[in-house]
């Protein structure tokens, strides 16, 4: 995918919050993310997404400027705007008029999804396929929408968080598809016939890093939300304080480990759920809705491709 890119530096080895200096030898996998430039800088586009507030209407305006002056990003967020699952009652045309099926946030989580994850290429195989990151990233961030929507207002995360922490989590995965993607095939190949196999504790015997803490690192080095990168960082961990990332690891319970494997739920302790509040049958109902939704989520999948 085509994206402007502007310099924006990566952190070196020794600013890295993640890497202690411990005197033994860093994987090189680990160190071509820390050391060199293997991966893409932050977009132009991308960073001045993340600036932009939308409490104020030249928050928005730009917003909706930024987004109608990169072609790339505003057919896709018009594309959406057009799909069955918001069920536009006219044709969207414009960014603006997308803006009113979509809402701001949704599509400024979007759009900054698009800008970030559009530099970092990687090549679809016969086991990775992006488009499947795509469909469950998408089913993430809804899953997340929908369990936060069922709490009490003032416990609800900011939509826009929820959303762009749902669609990035798996950040890392694309990392590893970019930097080793014969070995990602394997490991893929590896977790699909080990259904059981903690999936940390799998990349870390086949890659010395995890996708959770090789996607923190870029996502440090892209300066996202502390918000965003707690997911990133911490879906596969507890964190009974952290609500965002109670969602994020409940509703991948509901969708499973879609991106690397199928039929594959994460699983969640009681007093995960407990301590957002979310009862049985609300989360029977969060299930029955992504359910109802997953043929049109695929349809967001192929746009987003």
């Amino acid at each position: 995918m085509g994206m402007r890119e502007a310099c924006f530096p990566h952190q070196s080895a020794v600013e890295s919050p993640l890497i202690e200096n411990t005197g033994e030898k860093m994987t090189d996998l680990r160190a071509k993310v820390l050391e060199t430039d293997a991966l893409p800088t932050i977009s132009s586009i991308a960073e001045q997404l993340l600036s932009l507030p939308l409490d104020t209407e030249k928050g928005e305006r730009d917003l909706l400027g930024l987004i109608e002056s990169d072609p790339f990003i505003a057919a896709r967020v018009i594309g959406m705007a057009n799909s069955p699952f918001f069920s536009p009652n006219r044709k969207v045309c414009t960014v603006a008029d997308a803006s009113l099926v979509l809402g701001l946030s949704r599509v400024k989580s979007i759009a900054i999804a698009i800008a970030l994850l559009g530099p970092i290429r990687v090549r679809e195989s016969r086991i990775f396929s992006p488009r499947e990151l795509w469909l469950h990233s998408f089913s993430m961030a809804t899953g997340m929408r929908t369990l936060a929507a069922m709490l009490p207002p003032e416990l609800r995360p900011s939509e826009e968080m929820l959303f762009l922490s749902g669609l990035l989590h798996d950040l890392g995965y694309l990392v590893l598809a970019h930097l080793a993607p014969e070995k990602f095939d394997a490991f893929l190949s590896r977790m699909e016939s080990n259904p059981v196999e903690s999936v940390p504790e799998a990349e870390d015997a086949e890659f010395g890093v995890n996708h959770a803490e090789i996607g923190g690192i870029l996502a440090r080095s892209w300066n996202l939300p502390e918000e965003v990168i707690g997911v990133i960082e911490g879906h596969h961990g507890v964190d009974l304080k952290n609500m965002t990332l109670m969602l994020a690891r409940i509703a991948e319970s509901i969708t499973g480990e879609g991106a690397i494997r199928m039929n594959a739920p994460l699983q969640v302790s009681g007093d995960e759920i407990e301590a957002t509040g979310i009862t049985a049958e609300q989360l029977g109902q969060a299930r029955e809705t992504l359910e109802m939704q997953r043929e049109q989520i695929m349809l967001l999948a192929d746009l987003l491709t």
